[in-house]
Parts: C-alpha cells; sequence; structure tokens
C-alpha cells in the first residue's frame, strides 16, 4: 500500500473516531472508565492503524523524544498555568459553576472518592493521548503543514464541544471554542519548534492542572 492511500484511509477512520467520540460523549454516556477505555482504544487504535500501513514506527509518527533548550518550554508552561488562572477569574461570573460540578457528577459519574483519581488521568494520560493523536499523529495526514495544522486545531476544538457544551452560554462557548483553536496552533508550533509531542504535552498538562484543580475544589464545595 502507498503511503498516500495510508494516509487517506487513516484520516477517514479518524474523523469516524471523533465521530463517535462525540455521539458517546453526548448521547450514550458511559460510565467514565468505560469512556476512557473506549478514547484509548480508537485513538490509540488509529494510530497504531496508520503505523502499520505506513510502515513508519510508532516513535517516529508520535514524535516521542526528551526536548531540548527548553526556555520557549518553560515559558509556555507558566503562560498556560498562569493564563488558565486568569481566564477563569475574568469569566467566573459567566460560568455555570454548579453546572460543571452537577455535570461531573450525574454525567462523568465523578465522586469525591475517585475524582483526584480521575483528575490525575485526565491531566497525565488524557492530555498525552489527545496531544499524540491532534498533534503527533493528525497533521502527518496531509502533505502540506499548515492546512493539517488548521485541521487538527478545528477537530481538537469541536471535539471538546461535547465535554464542555453545556457549561457555558452560547456566546460564551464560541469564545471557548475559538479560544481551543488558538490553543491547539500553539500547541502545534511548540511541537514544530521541538520536535517532540512530549513539549506539548507538558504545556497541556500544565493548562489541565488548573482546570482540574478547579474541578477539585468544586466537588469539595470549596469553590462555589
Amino acid at each position: 500500500m502507498t503511503e498516500k492511500k495510508a494516509k487517506i484511509i487513516c484520516l477517514i477512520v479518524a474523523i469516524l473516531v471523533l465521530i463517535s467520540a462525540f455521539v458517546v460523549e453526548i448521547f450514550i454516556r458511559p460510565e467514565y472508565l468505560i469512556k476512557c477505555i473506549i478514547k484509548i482504544s480508537t485513538f490509540g487504535g488509529v494510530i497504531l492503524l496508520y503505523s502499520a500501513l505506513s510502515k513508519k514506527k510508532l516513535v517516529d509518527i508520535i514524535d516521542l523524544k526528551k526536548p531540548e533548550k527548553i526556555g520557549i518550554l518553560i515559558g509556555g508552561i507558566a503562560f498556560f498555568f498562569v493564563g488558565m488562572i486568569v481566564v477563569f477569574l475574568i469569566f467566573k461570573n459567566q460560568i455555570n459553576l454548579s453546572g460543571i460540578k452537577e455535570s461531573l457528577g450525574a454525567k462523568e459519574g465523578f465522586t469525591r472518592e475517585n475524582c483526584l483519581y480521575a483528575f490525575a488521568y485526565i491531566i497525565i494520560c488524557n492530555s498525552f493521548l489527545e496531544e499524540a493523536f491532534f498533534r503527533g499523529f493528525l497533521p502527518r495526514l496531509f502533505t502540506k503543514k499548515w492546512p493539517g495544522f488548521i485541521v487538527s486545531a478545528f477537530l481538537f476544538s469541536t471535539y471538546h464541544i461535547g465535554i464542555f457544551g453545556t457549561w457555558f452560554s452560547i456566546p460564551l462557548l464560541m469564545v471557548a471554542v475559538t479560544g481551543l483553536v488558538l490553543v491547539a496552533l500553539f500547541l502545534q508550533w511548540i511541537n514544530a519548534h521541538y520536535k517532540t509531542i512530549v513539549a506539548n504535552w507538558l504545556v497541556h498538562a500544565s493548562a489541565n492542572i488548573v482546570i482540574n484543580s478547579i474541578g477539585v475544589l468544586l466537588f469539595f464545595d470549596i469553590l462555589k
């Protein structure tokens, strides 16, 4: 099989995976552990499919190596960490905090007992899986870099609507979606600069630390 055919097949499969993930998130709503298993299997499966069809090594597809000269990376981590806090403080009064807590409990099945484990998974494992899929794998399916970057950023943003779509008003949701596109492009730039998903994974994880810290505060009724 030619590499072009492998890319076309895997792009179609990847889009179907994202559509199915959206359907699972919105309509089926399985318990969180089942949803995680589905996501790991489907996201990871299509990357493995591309590796098998293209005869490329997995470590080469996702550029899994140690980043060097980490000055920009540290700046990016700090920017995201502080930036997420600032954004939350600015829009706090427009965000349905009680709705988020109810959604995490009813929709995701989080409890006070398991939320810390779930949030640790989101920060460490889920962020890595998303970076491997959206920044390491998807852009490789396009001949030219920037169309791949833009399509990947758009898919990254729209995929997350299924997760937080009920948390915001429509205007604020549009802001969030636009912001996620810009975030995705910034993460892609970090990836291109360091030529490894480890770099953008660390930045993504830093943002998730803030988001999930807010989730913990909501769960333990510290933040209302």
